[in-house]
Formats: structure tokens, C-alpha cells, sequence
């Protein structure tokens, strides 16, 4: 390995290549396109990626060469493809590109602490891993902490958001150490190889540029996933990351990874215009020994109370040879160990032919149970017909009989003989003696603990997983619905008993009621029904193979067992099964006639590839567990801290609350050492808790030498400690800039997050903040979680064909349309979707309204100006509307809901006053929402609104460091009116199509409306006034639908309701369903108001000329529904704010408009 020596980057400004804390070596440029020349691939150019899918795995069959070729290929399909006209796009990101030159000019998002003290708001973000390239799933989430940060900007406050790069963790390690063994195992392709690959890469461009696809719609092959399964080797991974191929043998030196993709990210995230102060990132691990210095110094702080070394169970990866934790793992995250208790069943009677393999030691059947105080209830015991059992020797030389996979993770727990479990490679594991299928154990005599037969039978049942478990079940009808129908089936069904070798007697034991219950009743079964019979017979399962049946009443009867159940046999009769469930299990271990033994809870499989197992392995972990730690973090949770909904504040109550022992050492991989014993390295996630607070000197301790961050020194920086430290390395003006920094920033005031790190990373944050500062008042304010995203309703993969880096959605859509899709995609703990069919069109709409901004700016000395008319001031109040609507959704981050303001409504907005004002728009009103729509769209689009404010509006300030614009108190009279003119004109709409519309079987098209009589309506009817005065009692909930659902039946009990006729009462009941399903939906509790507080008949005909034009009618009359005009049935149909129209076509002598 060369040499390597850690250079602190200078002060000032970083270039986009520059890490503080990176490796210094030759320079190895990244193959992949700069910030500075953004690559522009067009949509269909992602077609192409499929064919590098095809390229790696063809690679199989025609080794490396066949690859190189295929993704030459593939680059030329896409130039081929490339040909279309994507103007627009580049449009959008010649502005970007503009724009950011203009933020790093102007230094926009470096922010230090002040003299004074204005507001701050302190916004991060977990540090992505540094395996690869930036891709959508990380934009979405990042995207949350950036619209937050942005729009607290707008605000007035002084925001920090920091960003760095996360390589501590075992995934670099063993990916360098598999690209290492399959580079060595790799030759040179022979000649023949290549010939074939010459032939099928032809045949595969051919078939390519046959399947010319549209933009946005991907094809893919099997790419990643195929890596994951074991189809692609990691030579192949790294080709797909789009790692030239000259480049990828540095790639097994770990530390080059370290190199390689921080700048590339940086690059990413500075083209998606984030609001980083980029001074203050860094890398994590020994390699920058600043940050590595600070977690030293932060396990100091935990070693003192919350940190323990002692042998534990683990989940454990056999391919590193040391602990998986949450972020080592490819699944199963979250994933704990599951003890069991190993029930031992021992053999009476050992088949001759078996003795000379076997040797001596008794032999027994192990049958790991959740339930140790049902045995007394055993019958038989159950095993697969099919299955696969090893028998083990253990190492107190007893002969275990068990599944394979069980005696592995049994061998890690040091129950089992076996060979060295030495080095990364792994171990061989334990030694079988012999195998036997499970139909070879059918039949034998068994001695079980606890039981009331002297002797039980080992008896097939075909529905055991030998993945759960030891493959080995003992059978306890009483309890166990699975056990008691498959039982009865071998009782009864004397067809399997001939086909599967088993004997009548063997199936004779009768079930043993072992419990009764607390609420003995009919449905729980009694003192004289055991629970599963009772429960199956109910349900009529029939057969033991009626999984989902078993399951549902598996449930029910565990839960019943434990919680209110009590034992009706043994020593402990009497009592409950919940206080002695315990002491059952410890007396059978104690006898040596149990085991205690763990498994992963569901499969966990590494990063390393490997499936993981439970061992016992001695270590440091955070004591999590810690009653008094616990108290003070859940009483922090359930103080203010904001979690922005219920789903995740729940969630992260019970992590708490569930969160035991944390294993926080390794020996393998990348990271920190324990200060106090170096054979130690922290793990991945136990580093990443507190370094927030690093954050806050990042840009200044570069100056320093890292040996001078002495513990001294960040006690005093960090609020620790009050006295001043007497480091001759550390100039007293820099220790008290630092501490200024840190009192300034913390606490963090919004960390954003996938929901996935609820469980460990976040809630662990909460913990160690809890530990080293005593004062609440500096651990975190607020979490934000968000779900995956999807693309195109389908989780986002390589073998869907719908992957996207970073780099590649902005390269193909721009980063504004990517961060306005993102804004789009959804909030929330729920999944989101990304649309790329949504970016396509947002591409449109912003050089539409970039052009409509160009054209209004040009155009404001023309437009009218003096007084407001009436819709101005009602156009001017929705904007009012809109922006106090916007800011709840911002500050709610409910972004989603943000967007349709901003973006969708003040859009709207300004096509309907172009429309209601024939286009006479006032200037003023048109300049307001043009500069409106620009601020308050900047947090989503910041590239766009910046160029509209710059170069379109013509302002010398940058739009980034704009307040959120001033609104006036809401006019809620003028919100209906303008409500009320919408709502009429869509109905007026939708009769004048019915009148245009063909009479039915009739083909004659009937004649173009001249003329219009709109009935307004003051007043309600009697009879209707006194259902809205009824209906006024009725509490509604905030969706404004009635709290008693059975508010009809309130209504028809009413008095005043009851004395209507019966005609009248007819007619009541569908009017009120109505009004409350419709209107009080849409408008609230005003839409049972008797009167409207303005007038609607003079308000419509001060708009009747744009109704006229609305509708290409010449005469319009306006007329009260009292007047006797004709037209009853439309004249009887109008209510306040609810006007009725009528069409004809004719000449009219005269028009009251």
C-alpha cells in the first residue's frame, strides 16, 4: 500500500474537488463531468442503462472484455439517441450554472456566528456513505433539510447547513477486499472469448437501436440486483458505477474510496444548489484526525458512565468475523437477537448402524421453543420429512441434532465443537458426525423434560422451515394450534400414517390440558378445553397445512397464554404463566435439560454478502438499557420536541423505550479507535451521534494540529467545562471563536431523515446527546422523517431500469425540475413517487413563466395603475391567501402542500385575473405576484427565482437572502366573493354545455345562447331556514364533516322539523344531505349561514360583463328569484350563493344589466 499523510486543507473558500480532512496522494481525477460543464444527456439516454445491465451480465459467459465493450456500446446507443430537442433544459441549466458561479461569488451560504445575536436555525443532515455516487433517494431526503433551511431564511433567521461524508463502517473495507480477491482471480479474456463477445455485442447494438424508446420510459435488465444476488462480481459493481476501468484497481485500497466519491458528491450537490456552507465538511475516520480526535474525546464522555465490555449475543457476520450492526447490513435492519430455549430430547434408543459414527455421548433432539412452561404438555415431537438434520458434537460432548443453519449460529454462541473461527475468509463452522433426513428420524423414542409420557415418538409434519428455528419442533397440542391439527391428522388419517412409516402408537398420547384461564369463557375454552383445541375447532381448521388459519390462531393463543394464563400442572399450579415463565426456563437449564440459544429475529444479511448469525463475542457496547438514561431522554420526547407527526413521534417514543445494549466495537473496517484499547474500532453509527457539534469548528480547527484537541479543549469548546484550557497549540482567540461558534449553533434545530434511522441513528442521537451535555436544552429540537421514494410507482432499482444517480437527473432534467419533483413526490412516513412525466412537464412550465415574467416585467409601464377596482382588491387578498398559506405548509414542512401554493395557485391565480379583467390588470397587482411567486418559490427552485429576481426583475440583491413577503390581514368577505364568482361561473359553464348539448334522440345541434337570466336568490325558503338553523348545531370535525354521524337522525327529531308537512319534510331531508355533504364540505360552517354578508345580486352584475364574455352571450339580466319571470323550476332553485342561469336563444326586447 503507498504511503498516505493527512494534509489540513487551507482556510478560505474549497474548490469543488477539496475535502477538509482528505487523503493526500497523486492526484487521481474522477472520470465524470464537473460542476463547471455539466453533462446534458438527454431522457432517452437512461435507455442505455439497461444495456450496460446486459453488458455486466453477459460478462459471465465472455469475461471482462465483453463488459468494456458493451458499455462503449451503450454510450453509443445513447449519443444515437441523443438527438432530440432539449432547448428548454438547457435553458434550465445554463441558468443554474449561472447562478451557483453567483452564490460562491457572493459567498451566500457561508455563515458564521455573529457579534449580535439574530435568530439562527441549525439544519442537517445524516452524512451520506461514501460507497458511491449520490443518488434520487438521497436528493428526496436531502431536499426536505434544504426547503427547511431555505425557508427559514426567508424568515430573517441566520441558517447553517452543513454537510459531510460518512466512510467509517465495514462496506468500503469488504467491497476493497472482494475487488482485491476477484481482480487476483481475473485473467486476460482468451481469444475465443473475445470472438464471441464481438458477435453478441453486435447482436446486442442491433437490437438496441431497434428498441428506440420514448423519453421517460425505462427498460431495464437485471443490473444491481444481480450484483446482490451473486450475478455480477465486484470488478462488475464497480464498471456499473461508472468507474473506468483504468481507475478501479486503486479501488482495493480502502482508502482511495475516501478519495474518490467525496469531491463526486460534493460536485452533485452543488449542481442540485444546496444551501451548504461547503467550509465546513469533512470525512469521517482516522484518516482526519480532527474529527477522529472529537470522537475520542466523545467516547471519553461515555466510557465514564454508559459504556461496558463483556461477551454478549450478537448479530454477527461470519465473512468479517466481527458484530453487524444496523448500517453493515444489506437486510434486516433493526433486526435483534431472539433467545430461545433449547429443549433437549433425548434418543432412548440409537439405531446400531448409527453407533459407529456417532461414538459416544448421548444424543438429542434440540427443539428451540419461545414457550419453556408448556412442556409439560408434550406428545411427540415433529420434524421435516424432507429436511436436512446434522448431528453436532457440543463441547460438553452431548450430540445435538439439528438443521445446519441453527448449529451454526450455535457454534458462534460456543455451544458447539468445531474448527477456528479465524480471519475475514470465515470458518468452516461445526463438524457434523453424520446427516439424516428427517424422514430417518421418524420413529424414535425420545425421553422429554418435563413430560407426562415416559416416552414420545418423533413424527413428520411438512410444514417446518428449516430457516426458523433448529428444524426441530417439539409438540404441545394444548397450546400450540399447529401441533394440536397436525397431531389429529396422524390420528386420523391412517393413508399418511402407511406412506411416511408411521405407527399408530406413536400418534396415541392424548393432549394434556396444562393451563386454564383468568377469563374462562366459551370462546377462550375452559379448565376442562385447552386452548388450541378449542380454538381450532372453532375456526374449522382442517388440516395443518392452513398456514394462515394456524397463524391467526397461533397469535391469539400465545397471547392469551402469557397474559392470562395459569399453570394447571407441576410444582407451579396455581400461578400465573407470566411470573413463572422464567423460572420454568432457568430450572431446565439448570438441570442440563435445556439450553439457552439465539438467532436473528429474521434474516440479516451483511454488506458483505454473508447471512449473519448470533454469536457470543466479547465487547464494548453503550448501555442503552440504562433506566435513568432512558428516563431523561423519553421525557425529552415528550417535552416540546417536534417530530412534525403523530406516526413519528410514536415511533420514536417506543425506540426509546426499546432501544437495549448497543454492541459499538469491531475489528474490521474503517473508523475510529477506542482510545483506551486500539485492538477496537467504533462502529459506524455509534461515531455518527453527537457530530453535529463538530459541525460548529469544522472551518476552524484546520489550523490547528490534531494532536492539540486535547480533551481539555473540547470540554471548554463544547460547553463542558468553564476553564479556559492551557494548550500552547490552541491561541486563547481561536478557543473562544470556537466556544462563540458552538454557543451560537447548538442546539441543532432540525434534523431531516429516512424513517429507516428512527430506530438506531436518530434516537441513538438523543441518547448520546443526553450524555455528554447534562442540559436538555442542547440535545436536538426537532426530527424530520421522511419515507423511500419511488420512481414512476415502482421501487427505485437498477433491474427496473429506473436508477438514478444525482448526477444523472439533473444531467437529464435540470436540478430545479428534480427539486420541484421531489417537492411533488410526497411528505410524510409514506412512500413518495417520483415522476419523471412530472419533471418533463415542469420543464415546460418554468420556461413558460419565465417567459411570462420576461413579457409582464416589459409590459408594467403600460399597465393600468391608480385606485384598485374590485377584483383587484379581491386578486390582491388571494395572494394574501396564498402566501399565509404557503408559510403554514413551509413551516409545517408539508412541502407538497407549499408547492400547489406557490407554484400551482399563484399560477392559477394569475390566469383568472388576466381572465375576469379581460386583461386590464394592474400593474401593481401583476408586480406583487411576479415578486411573490419568486420569493416563496425559491426555497423549491432556487436556480429559477434567483435569475427571475436578478435578471428579469432587475434587483441587485440576491433573492436567497430575501424576507418572505408582506401580506395584509386576510378579508374573508372578499375570499367569498371571489369563491362565490368562481363557483357560479363553473356552473354557469356546466349549463351552458347541457345547453349546447344535442337533445337525446335528437342529431339536431341546437342553436348558439345570445342571451342569459341569472336568478339570484337573498333569501332561503322558510322550511330551509329552519334545517340550516337546525344543521347550525352540529359540531364539525376539521375535514367539516359532522361530528355524529347520525346527524339526519337528529335532524328529522327536531321539533321545528317535525311539525313540517309531508311534502315539505320530503324535500327537507335531501336538501339538508346536501348542503352538509357538499356545500359544508367544501365551504365550512358558512354555508349554513341565512344571509351572505354582502350583496350577491349587485356584485354579479358588476361583473356582468365579464360574465357575458365568459360565457359569448350579448344580453345578460340579473334578476331576484322573487320576480315572476317565468322559468319556476329554475327560479325555485336558487339560494344565497347559489345562483341559477338560464340560456336561450333569441332576441330580448330588453336586458337589466
Amino acid at each position: 500500500m503507498e504511503s498516505l499523510s493527512f494534509v489540513p486543507g487551507p482556510q478560505g473558500p474549497q474548490g469543488p474537488g477539496h475535502l477538509q480532512g482528505r487523503i493526500q496522494r497523486p492526484i487521481h481525477r474522477p472520470h465524470w463531468p464537473s460542476s463547471a460543464t455539466p453533462q446534458r444527456q438527454p431522457l432517452t439516454a437512461l435507455t442505455a442503462l439497461p444495456l450496460i445491465g446486459a453488458a455486466l451480465v453477459g460478462r459471465a459467459r465472455h469475461g471482462r472484455r465483453s463488459i468494456s465493450r458493451g458499455l462503449r456500446r451503450g454510450r453509443r446507443v445513447a449519443v444515437h439517441r441523443a438527438a432530440q430537442d432539449w432547448t428548454r433544459r438547457d435553458q434550465l441549466l445554463d441558468i443554474e450554472k449561472e447562478m451557483q458561479t453567483l452564490w460562491e461569488e457572493e459567498k451566500a451560504y457561508e455563515m458564521d456566528a455573529p457579534e449580535d445575536a439574530p435568530e439562527k436555525y441549525f439544519v442537517t443532515f445524516p452524512f451520506p456513505y461514501m460507497n458511491g455516487k449520490l443518488h434520487l433517494g438521497h436528493a428526496f431526503s436531502i431536499t426536505k433539510a434544504e426547503f427547511a433551511a431555505r425557508f427559514a431564511r426567508l424568515n430573517g433567521k441566520r441558517v447553517l447547513f452543513p454537510f459531510g461524508f460518512h466512510c467509517t463502517g465495514m462496506p468500503i473495507a469488504a467491497a476493497a477486499l472482494k475487488l482485491k480477491e476477484c481482480i487476483a482471480k481475473r485473467g486476460d479474456a482468451t481469444e475465443a472469448e473475445a470472438e464471441a463477445t464481438e458477435v453478441e455485442a453486435d447482436q446486442a447494438d442491433q437490437a438496441a437501436e431497434a428498441a428506440e424508446a420514448a423519453p421517460g420510459v425505462f427498460k431495464g435488465k437485471k443490473s444491481k440486483s444481480v450484483a446482490k444476488t451473486g450475478g455480477l462480481d465486484q470488478y462488475d459493481i464497480m464498471l456499473a458505477l461508472g468507474i473506468p476501468e483504468e481507475e478501479i484497481p486503486k479501488f482495493t485500497d480502502p482508502t482511495y474510496w475516501l478519495e474518490y466519491f467525496p469531491p463526486l458528491a460534493i460536485q452533485d450537490m452543488k449542481r442540485f444548489g444546496t444551501a451548504v456552507d461547503w467550509r465546513r465538511t469533512f470525512i469521517t475516520t482516522d484518516l482526519n484526525p480532527y474529527f477522529d480526535s472529537f470522537v475520542q474525546w466523545h467516547f471519553q464522555k461515555l466510557k465514564a458512565k454508559y459504556l461496558a465490555n463483556g461477551k454478549r449475543q450478537t448479530i454477527f457476520s461470519m465473512t468479517t468475523q466481527q458484530p453487524c450492526a444496523d448500517h453493515d447490513r444489506a437486510e434486516g435492519e433493526g433486526v435483534n437477537p431472539q433467545e430461545y430455549t433449547l429443549i433437549k430430547l433425548r434418543v432412548k434408543e440409537i439405531p446400531a448402524e448409527w453407533k459407529e459414527q456417532l461414538g459416544d455421548g448421548e444424543v438429542y433432539l434440540v427443539a428451540a421453543t419461545l414457550r419453556p412452561e408448556t412442556m409439560y404438555g408434550q406428545t411427540n415431537c415433529f420434524v421435516l420429512p424432507e429436511g436436512e438434520y446434522g448431528f453436532f458434537r457440543t463441547k460438553k460432548g452431548e450430540i445435538f441434532v439439528c438443521s445446519q443453519r441453527s448449529a451454526l449460529n450455535m457454534y458462534y454462541q460456543d455451544l458447539m465443537e468445531g474448527d477456528e473461527k479465524n480471519g475475514p475468509s470465515g470458518p468452516n463452522g461445526p463438524t457434523s458426525l453424520m446427516s439424516k433426513t428427517g424422514q430417518d428420524l421418524v420413529g424414535l423414542p425420545l425421553d422429554a423434560p418435563l413430560c407426562q409420557y415416559e416416552t414420545i415418538h418423533v413424527l413428520p409434519m411438512f410444514t417446518i422451515s428449516m430457516s426458523k428455528g433448529t428444524g426441530v419442533v417439539t409438540s404441545v397440542p394444548a397450546e400450540a394450534p399447529d401441533d394440536y391439527v397436525c397431531l389429529r391428522d396422524w390420528k386420523t388419517r391412517s393413508n399418511w400414517r402407511e406412506q411416511y412409516k408411521v405407527k399408530e402408537e406413536w400418534c396415541a398420547p392424548d393432549v394434556v390440558d396444562i393451563l386454564t384461564f383468568e377469563d374462562d369463557n366459551e370462546d377462550a375454552g375452559s379448565s376442562d378445553s385447552a386452548s388450541a383445541p378449542a380454538i381450532c375447532e372453532q375456526m374449522k381448521i382442517g388440516s395443518h397445512r392452513e398456514k394462515d388459519k394456524l397463524a391467526a390462531a397461533k397469535k391469539d393463543v400465545y397471547q392469551k397464554g402469557f397474559y392470562s394464563g395459569i399453570m394447571n400442572v407441576g410444582p407451579y399450579k396455581g400461578e400465573k404463566v407470566a411470573d413463572v415463565k422464567t423460572k420454568i426456563r432457568d430450572e431446565l437449564i439448570e438441570k442440563g435439560e435445556a439450553v439457552a440459544y439465539f438467532e436473528p429475529e429474521s434474516k440479516v444479511v451483511a454488506r458483505s454478502g454473508d447471512e449473519c448469525v448470533v454469536a457470543l463475542c466479547e465487547q464494548w457496547y453503550l448501555k442503552y438499557s440504562d433506566e435513568a438514561w432512558t428516563k431523561r431522554v423519553r421525557e425529552h420526547v415528550e417535552s416540546d420536541f417536534e417530530m412534525f407527526s403523530d406516526a413519528s413521534k410514536n415511533a420514536l417514543a417506543h425506540a426509546v423505550g426499546w432501544l437495549g445494549d448497543w454492541a459499538c466495537s469491531r475489528t474490521f473496517g474503517l473508523g475510529t479507535k477506542l482510545p483506551w484499547d486500539e485492538q477496537w474500532l467504533i462502529e459506524s453509527l455509534s461515531d455518527s451521534t453527537i457530530y453535529m457539534a463538530y459541525y460548529t469548528i469544522a472551518h476552524l480547527v484546520e489550523s490547528l494540529k490534531a494532536e492539540d484537541l486535547t480533551e481539555e479543549v473540547f470540554d471548554y469548546v463544547f460547553c463542558i467545562s468553564e476553564t479556559l484550557p492551557k494548550s500552547p497549540g490552541v491561541p486563547k482567540d481561536l478557543l473562544v471563536k470556537m466556544r462563540k461558534e458552538f454557543e451560537y449553533w447548538y442546539p441543532v434545530d432540525l434534523r431531516c431523515s429516512g424513517k429507516d434511522l428512527i430506530q438506531n441513528h436518530l434516537t441513538m442521537s438523543l441518547f448520546n446527546h443526553a450524555a455528554v451535555w447534562e442540559d436538555s436544552k442542547l440535545w436536538p429540537r426537532a426530527f424530520y422523517c421522511n419515507g423511500h421514494v419511488m420512481v414512476n410507482s415502482e421501487k427505485m432499482s437498477k433491474s427496473k431500469g429506473n436508477f438514478l444517480t444525482l448526477e444523472e437527473a439533473i444531467s437529464t432534467y435540470s436540478a430545479d425540475a428534480t427539486r420541484i419533483a421531489c417537492a411533488d413526490s410526497g411528505d410524510g412516513l409514506q412512500d413518495a413517487n417520483f415522476s419523471t412525466e412530472s419533471c418533463g412537464k415542469t420543464i415546460l412550465r418554468l420556461t413558460t413563466l419565465q417567459a411570462w415574467a420576461e413579457d409582464a416585467k416589459a409590459r408594467l409601464p403600460t399597465m393600468r395603475t391608480g385606485d384598485y377596482t374590485f377584483l383587484d382588491e379581491i386578486f390582491n387578498n388571494e395572494i394574501n391567501i396564498c402566501l399565509e398559506n404557503a408559510h403554514t405548509a413551509y413551516r409545517k414542512m408539508l412541502f407538497t402542500d407549499a408547492l400547489r401554493c406557490v407554484w400551482y395557485d399563484l399560477e392559477n391565480l394569475r390566469s383568472q385575473y388576466s381572465i375576469l379583467t379581460n386583461g386590464d390588470v394592474h400593474a401593481e397587482v401583476v408586480e406583487r405576484l411576479l415578486e411573490s411567486q419568486t420569493i416563496t418559490l425559491s426555497p423549491i427552485a432556487p436556480h429559477f427565482c434567483e435569475n427571475l429576481w436578478r435578471n428579469v426583475l432587475k434587483k441587485d440583491t440576491l433573492v436567497v437572502k430575501q424576507r418572505w413577503p408582506e401580506s395584509k390581514e386576510i378579508d374573508a368577505f372578499l375570499a367569498r366573493q371571489y369563491a362565490l364568482i368562481q363557483g357560479s361561473l363553473r356552473s354557469f359553464r356546466l349549463q351552458l354545455e347541457k345547453f349546447k348539448s344535442p337533445k337525446k334522440k335528437s342529431k339536431e345541434v341546437p342553436p348558439k345562447p345570445t342571451h342569459a337570466i341569472i336568478f339570484v336568490a337573498k333569501n332561503y325558503k322558510p322550511w330551509q331556514m329552519e334545517v340550516l338553523k337546525v344543521l347550525q348545531g352540529i359540531e364539525l370535525n376539521e375535514d367539516n364533516e359532522p361530528m355524529e354521524k347520525n346527524f339526519m337522525g337528529q335532524l328529522r327529531e327536531a321539533e321545528s322539523i317535525k311539525a313540517f308537512p309531508k311534502q315539505t319534510m320530503k324535500q327537507a331531508m335531501p336538501f339538508a344531505s346536501f348542503v352538509m355533504s357538499k356545500e359544508v364540505k367544501a365551504r365550512g360552517a358558512e354555508a349554513l349561514e341565512l344571509e351572505l354578508p354582502f350583496d350577491e345580486a349587485a356584485m354579479l352584475r358588476d361583473l356582468s360583463d365579464v360574465i357575458k364574455s365568459q360565457l359569448g352571450v350579448q344580453e345578460l339580466q340579473i334578476v331576484s328569484s322573487t320576480e315572476e319571470v317565468g322559468f319556476d323550476l329554475q327560479r325555485d332553485a336558487a339560494t344565497p350563493a347559489k345562483p341559477q342561469i338560464v340560456f336561450m336563444a333569441k332576441e330580448m326586447e330588453s336586458a337589466d344589466t
